[in-house]
This record gives structure tokens, sequence and C-alpha cells, in this order.
């Protein structure tokens, strides 16, 4: 069955059900995507997988327009509906966070946010989770600053290792961004800026892509004529990473040769590209980020709380790295066999008497899902 087959049937089984008398309801969860791409459906597809484990009734809308403020008119549109869901789940955006978590409080639904820091605007409104909006009960958010330092950082050892860079010497770069707007985007160049202020890379340029292969190749092409010395492209994004190798090439480069590039998000083209020895590396596994929050929304659901107050109640977990050393792992992960085969009721403290007195940090979760679903395509071969 495809992907919006299942969410078609998911949504189905969502407005036919009659609970039994004294049966508690099932959860309903809107989950607004902020866009139709190749991560995002990832993302979506997990979660479905997911939500059908642990019985939730789980609806995704995809923002079509890409853009802040289709994405709050979407949630407006679910916040509209007679029958509104029991959780809106969405990503943290620039310039209409504070309004979209304003008026889901309004409306009594309950939100928890997750892959992008809370904005500066948002925070300054409203505080993080459960300080000013009871209705927010949550948030989930990858380390983006660290894992740009992190890629930075990476990138500059294996031009070492190639011998492109003298001992001691910052090996010039340049950086593929995503969109002014994106709060991951911001956080991932900070950083960048860290590795360069700390002397670790000497940045020539950083230049906005719009998260576009296209755009990103287009502006590759003329940087490596630009700087001609760059032996460093750090790049936001697997999608702008491909882009970035196809232009070096153009331009008589070598990928993973003569020049190191790196990315995130672990995306399928991506990982063939470092089993080519073309990319060096790819941070990863947030696209399992969506189905970690469907954890905790359905424990919250079931009374039993992932936070014990407004301190703990936003999270925050670590990428990982893929590289040629691990991507067979990586590739196991991401196959989506391995979503269908593993069971995310073992994750569940409200379901597993063993874990109920447990409360494991967002990084221990991270890597239980990450090793479940490596093992389980591994042992079903």
């Amino acid at each position: 069955m495809g992907i919006r087959s299942r969410w078609m049937a998911v949504t189905l089984c969502w407005l036919l059900l009659v609970p039994a008398a004294g049966a508690a309801a099932r959860p309903s969860v809107v989950f607004l995507s902020p866009d139709d791409s190749v991560f995002w459906t990832m993302v979506a597809e997990v979660m479905t997988e997911a939500a059908a484990d642990l019985e939730m009734d789980l609806e995704v809308l995809f923002d079509r327009g890409r853009d802040r403020f289709t994405y709050q008119q979407l949630a407006e549109q679910v916040l509209e509906r007679e029958v509104r869901p029991d959780y809106l789940m969405f990503m943290a955006k620039e310039n209409v966070t504070a309004e979209m978590l304003t008026l889901a409080s309004d409306e009594g639904v309950k939100v928890f946010t997750f892959n992008t820091d809370i904005p500066a605007q948002a925070r300054e409104l409203l505080g993080m989770p459960r300080e000013s909006l009871p209705n927010w009960i949550g948030h989930l958010v990858p380390d983006n600053v660290a894992a740009g330092r992190q890629l930075a950082v990476a990138l500059a050892e294996q031009a070492a290792k190639l011998g492109l860079t003298q001992q001691d010497t910052a090996p010039d770069t340049i950086a593929l961004s995503g969109t002014r707007d994106s709060s991951a985007a911001k956080d991932r160049n900070l950083g960048l800026m860290q590795a360069a202020q700390d002397h670790r890379i000497a940045l020539r340029q950083l230049s906005f892509a719009d998260w576009s292969r296209e755009v990103a190749g287009d502006k590759t092409r003329v940087l490596l004529q630009r700087y001609p010395e760059v032996t460093l492209v750090w790049s936001a994004s697997d999608g702008m990473a491909v882009g970035a190798i196809a232009a070096a090439r153009d331009v008589e480069r070598q990928p993973g040769k003569d020049v190191v590039i790196g990315g995130f998000d672990w995306e399928p083209e991506a990982l063939d590209a470092i089993r080519r020895g073309e990319l060096t590396v790819s941070l990863g596994r947030h696209f399992l980020g969506g189905a970690l929050a469907l954890i905790q929304l359905h424990d919250y659901h079931a009374g039993v709380d992932f936070a014990q107050g407004p301190s703990t109640a936003a999270l925050k977990y670590r990428f990982e790295a893929a590289t040629q050393s691990n991507v067979d792992r990586i590739e196991r992960v991401m196959d989506p066999e391995s979503w269908q085969r593993v069971d995310f009721r073992q994750f569940s403290r409200a379901l597993n008497q063993d874990l109920a007195d447990q409360a494991p940090s967002a990084d221990q979760q991270m890597d239980a899902l990450v090793s479940a679903l490596a093992e389980t395509r591994a042992a079903a071969r």
C-alpha cells in the first residue's frame, strides 16, 4: 500500500471510529508538514508507520505553498474544523510560530512542536512549552548548532587526510544554506560560523540556495570559479550537496578527491554518493523526529508524561554521521521496509512495564530507534 493510501485509510478509520462504552478514545493527531520534499515525505511515512503501531489516528497535511503564511493558513483551517484533533504537530517557523501556538491554545488543542528551535520572537512572547501556554505540551529538536560545527570539522579533517591542506592550515570553504527564514538553517549556519571563528575552516562565502538542488548547483559553479582555492563545500542539506557535486564536476573538480563535500538528511541519493566517495559525510537521523514525537504524545495521552514540568518539556538530541564506514547500516535504517517491520510499541513507556519507571533522554530514545531499525532489517535477511 502506498503512503497516501495508508494516510487515507488511517483518516477513514478516525472518521468511522466509535469507541465502546468506557473505552479510551484513540488520540487524534494532525501533522502539518512544511513541504512535500524528499526529507519531509520520509518524516511523514515513518510517522504513519508509528501511528499505526501505537493505534493513533494520524492525518498529514502538506504545505504545498512552502511559505510561512500558507503554513499558518493550514493550521487555521484545521483549528476551524467542527471536530478538531486532540493534538497538532508542526515545525516551528520564523514569524508565525507564536500566532499558531496562541490560536491552538485558544481552541483548546494541544500542540507539540519539533524539528527546529523555537524562534526568538516566539520565545520572547510565550517562553517555552508549559510556561505561558499549558496546551503547548512539548518540543523536540536536533542540536542544529552543534551539527553545523560538526559538519565543518568533519570536512576539514577529511581534507587534511587527503593532503588538501597543510598541517594546522584552515581549508578554504564555501557554504550553501537554506532559506533566510529557516530556524534550522540559521542554527546550522551558527555552528559553521563557530568553526570559522575557531579557525577550523576559512569561510570565503555563505550563499543561500533555498534548499534547492538546482539553485545550489548554479551557485556552486560560480563560487568554485570565483574561489578556485576552495577545498570544502559545506551544505545545510543533502539535496543542495548533491547539486554541488554535479557543479564541481562541471568545473572539472573531483568531488571526494580535490574538493570535500558534506550535507544533512541521510537522503538516499546522498548515501549513494557516500558509497561512491563523492560525498564525505551526511548528518542525519532527524527524519525520525516525528515518530519520536508521536511516541511522546502516545504516552502523554495514556497518562505517562514525558516531562516533569516546563524545564523538561523541551527535548534535544544529537545528529549522527553517515560515512563510508557505516553507510550499510544507515541504509538499513533508511529502508521503508525497516520502518514497516519494526514495532514502535516497544519504545512506549505506557505499554512496557520495564520502561515505565525510566525517563530516558531524547538522545537515548533516538539511539534505540536507530538501532532497532538497523537490526530489524538485518534480522529479516
